[in-house]
């Protein structure tokens, strides 16, 4: 039979049931630990002083006539408290300063040990029915963020994924999540719109990206393993232009631009396209050209500050995402194409070639765009960038 039963509960009943191993302090559905340091020695002030605090709602299983308890709303105080008692931190209490659990007087201990929490207990309840009550509780309250809802709301292939691909090394090593980001989730959802936009597309903002969690709880394991070797292959190319330069200390370690980036290398990669192995000096170069021009101010309009006003004004929306990553294509395609750029990216060259002096900066003057017939011409084969180029007023395009 399905019920709710109050249930006062002792701390050192809490403390048993983590020692014999009968309490799941975090399931699947629940979010990572964000709570700082100050909070936790609060809770802990708490419980000295014999305050109530709020309820926490667990669920209890009968296993082998053992009960078993699982945590769906509470795992926070929970880890806190039990991280007190393993002498993990400490407190400032009673005039003592630093003061771990067994520092406490033995008056103290015994108090601690003997303040009763305040749990509902459900029992029989199915997994499912646990994620419903998890979500329940906390979409009235302001605890939960969207992803951490989609933990409770869409399990499945989908969000397992994510979460797998966000935490590739590569994205620790260039900084593209804070902290923060990681207990709350950040970067499995930052992850689940780059797989979005494999698998659909390019999204406008994160509007549809429930759809995709719903769609593909029950993925083919194949096709889902495709799109993680895809992910995988993009950072292949991403470490490579890392090896040659510092990606967390320039602007594309921006979560905008990566994304841009990450797009730009996936649709040339689609086209059969790589860079591994290949000299890649003035691809380099040209990125850094971007990273110091690339601003919303400017003495003169120009392509940088396009893109920076895309990059901050609406920046997730679906055209101006498309917009950078078309940019990005283009910049990127002189050294992954291997052909003389033509057309689109040949234009692009030349009109920021006329706006940057010969050290990649951008000019504080408009001299350069009066000059009329200037043309591109490039010595090196195989690397046909903006770095690289030479302006000329000959009529031939090219070499």
């Amino acid at each position: 039979m399905k019920q709710w039963n109050p249930s006062p509960h002792p701390i050192s009943d809490l403390k048993d049931w983590s020692l014999n191993k009968k309490l799941e302090i975090r399931p699947s559905f629940q979010r990572r630990e964000f709570w700082s340091e100050s909070a936790r020695k609060m809770l802990m002030d708490t419980i000295l002083n014999n305050i109530p605090m709020p309820k926490i709602y667990l669920s209890t299983k009968i296993i082998n006539r053992s009960s078993y308890r699982v945590v769906i709303d509470g795992q926070q105080r929970i880890s806190a408290i039990l991280d007190f008692l393993n002498d993990k931190y400490t407190i400032d209490f009673n005039g003592k300063k630093d003061i771990s659990f067994n520092k406490l007087s033995e008056e103290e201990q015994g108090n601690f040990l003997s303040y009763r929490i305040d749990f509902n207990e459900g029992l029989n309840f199915t997994d499912e029915e646990i994620r419903a009550v998890y979500s329940r509780i906390n979409k009235y309250s302001i605890s939960l963020n969207k992803q951490e809802l989609r933990r409770a709301d869409y399990p499945g292939h989908f969000l397992d994924l994510a979460g797998k691909l966000s935490v590739n090394p590569f994205l620790d090593k260039i900084k593209l999540f804070s902290i923060a980001n990681r207990r709350r989730f950040g970067d499995a959802e930052y992850s689940s719109e780059l797989l979005a936009g494999m698998i659909g597309g390019i999204q406008n903002k994160k509007e549809n990206l429930d759809d995709f969690y719903i769609k593909y709880a029950k993925w083919n394991n194949e096709e889902k393993k495709e799109y993680e070797s895809i992910f995988l292959k993009v950072i292949e190319d991403l470490e490579y232009i890392n090896s040659k330069i510092d990606i967390s200390k320039t602007r594309f370690k921006q979560k905008a631009d990566f994304y841009s980036l990450f797009f730009a290398i996936y649709k040339l990669q689609k086209e059969g396209c790589s860079i591994i192995g290949k000299n890649i000096s003035y691809l380099i170069k040209d990125l850094m050209i971007l990273n110091t021009n690339i601003s919303p101010e400017a003495e003169f309009p120009n392509i940088f500050q396009d893109y920076a006003i895309k990059n901050l004004t609406d920046s997730n929306s679906k055209s101006n995402r498309e917009w950078r990553i078309k940019f990005l294509y283009e910049i990127l395609s002189g050294t992954y194409k291997n052909i003389v750029p033509e057309h689109e990216t040949y234009d692009l060259f030349l009109e920021i070639k006329r706006i940057i002096d010969d050290n990649g900066v951008l000019y504080n003057d408009i001299s350069k765009l009066s000059e009329a017939n200037l043309k591109l011409k490039w010595k090196n084969q195989y690397e046909y960038q903006i770095s690289n180029a030479i302006l000329t007023t000959c009529d031939k395009k090219g070499i």
